[in-house]
């Protein structure tokens, strides 16, 4: 489990960082311990060598004399040219020339209460070694206590974090595995399904969000081609129909040789034929702006301009309907965008107004552009209207309403504004 292994790659970290300071605080007592004894030892070692000389008698006899009247918590060890041990009340460390610690494990016989021995040693002018120790059992307990404070404090904080990792990680698979089975009721065809998210913001909320965004995507797409599958099959076929029909009566004609009535009936035929390929047309630059394969042709664009010149020449045609239509344009209104979709959009919105709505309404055509930069492109109309609940059904492709099925059209006019 990926979640569990990160939860324990994170502990393995934070176990390895309080090793590394739990070496480095021991480092630390072990010089702080050096520090402080390795003066003591100077000056023992030059009482020693100054005592014996002004005393004339040898360095042996010196050490029997001073830890006979009571040596406190200093140790030494002299061991001739040959290394036999001349005097001890330590055993000589194997490398005695060097700053040494001995435990009890290295001196069983060492003194009760004593748990370490710090010193050096060094060659006197006849050969043998004088190695001289101090008991650093202070220093010797403050490990031991580091030690155990780490154990303790350490371990509780490396078993609280393992607890929380492997807590955190469980609650991550979860929300992870509710994705996944979200995901394969989705490859099972439920477009509907959406992920559960749980308000706390933090990154799966926001790929849950993204996710379900992209859903809803996906589902309005494939709604969208089930539904031009179904009504492309339902509106191209009275055209259709009508086109097999002629042809057969073109066919028959032909055979009598009659060509007036010839001529009337392929003029029908190619109506019905440019039916189809206007139907085909829309439905192709519908699929372009919706690919943003027109994005390339975008400019910047006189709006104000291409508004008013639209709206004028629409006036008269709202006129010959008995309808009254008014443009109100602000002026040096620009957007970045493609002039001949512009032109399709107002145009298609400025048609759909006045082919659907009644004799007398009144219709406004007006663009204005709010303090905040937004620009807004509005036609408003006194007739009928759409009924809420076909306000977002009429932008999806080939719907017309019951009462515009009378009017010329195939309900590809608003999808093309919405997709512009």
């Amino acid at each position: 489990m990926a979640s569990f292994r990160l939860a324990v790659l994170g502990t393995l970290f934070s176990t390895i960082a309080a090793v590394i300071v739990f070496a480095l605080l021991y480092k630390a007592t072990k010089l702080a311990a050096y520090e402080e004894l390795s003066p003591i030892v100077a000056s023992d070692r030059a009482d020693i060598l100054s005592d014996a000389a002004s005393d004339h008698t040898t360095v042996a006899a010196e050490i029997a004399l001073t830890t006979k009247a009571g040596a406190g918590h200093t140790y030494y060890a002299l061991a001739n040219a040959q290394g036999r041990i001349l005097v001890q009340t330590m055993p000589m460390p194997a490398a005695p020339l060097t700053w040494q610690s001995l435990t009890p494990l290295q001196d069983p016989a060492m003194s009760p209460g004593v748990e370490r021995i710090d010193g050096t040693g060094v060659r006197l002018a006849d050969g043998s070694v004088l190695f001289i120790g101090e008991d650093a059992t202070v220093f010797a307990t403050l490990n031991r206590r580091i030690a155990f404070i780490f154990a303790i404090v350490f371990g509780a904080m490396i078993g609280l974090g393992l607890l929380a990792s492997i807590l955190i990680a469980s609650y991550s698979l979860k929300r992870v595995s509710a994705i996944s089975e979200a995901s394969a009721a989705i490859m099972t065809g439920d477009l509907s399904r959406r992920i559960e998210a749980y308000g706390i913001d933090d990154e799966l909320d926001v790929l849950t969000e993204d996710l379900n965004r992209m859903l809803e995507m996906i589902e309005r797409l494939v709604e969208n081609a089930r539904q031009v599958t179904n009504d492309i099959a339902h509106d191209l076929r009275s055209p259709l129909m009508r086109l097999h029909g002629r042809l057969v009566r073109i066919t028959r004609l032909a055979v009598a040789q009659d060509s007036t009535l010839l001529a009337q009936e392929l003029n029908e035929a190619l109506a019905q034929s440019d039916l189809i390929i206007s139907l085909f047309a829309a439905l192709l630059r519908l699929s372009e702006i919706e690919a943003g394969a027109l994005y390339g042709g975008f400019v910047t664009t006189d709006l104000s301009a291409l508004v008013r010149s639209i709206g004028d020449e629409f006036v008269l045609v709202a006129e010959d309907c008995g309808q009254s239509l008014t443009v109100v344009v602000a002026d040096a209104v620009s957007i970045h965008g493609d002039i001949a979709l512009l032109t399709q959009m107002i145009v298609n919105i400025v048609e759909n107004a006045i082919r659907h709505c009644p004799s007398g309404t009144v219709m406004t055509l007006s663009l204005v552009k709010a303090e905040t930069g937004t620009v807004y492109l509005e036609m408003a109309d006194s007739g009928p209207g759409i009924p809420e609940a076909e306000r977002e059904r009429v932008f999806q492709r080939f719907v017309r309403l019951d009462r515009s099925r009378q009017t010329p059209g195939h309900g590809l006019g608003l999808p093309l504004v919405c997709a512009i």
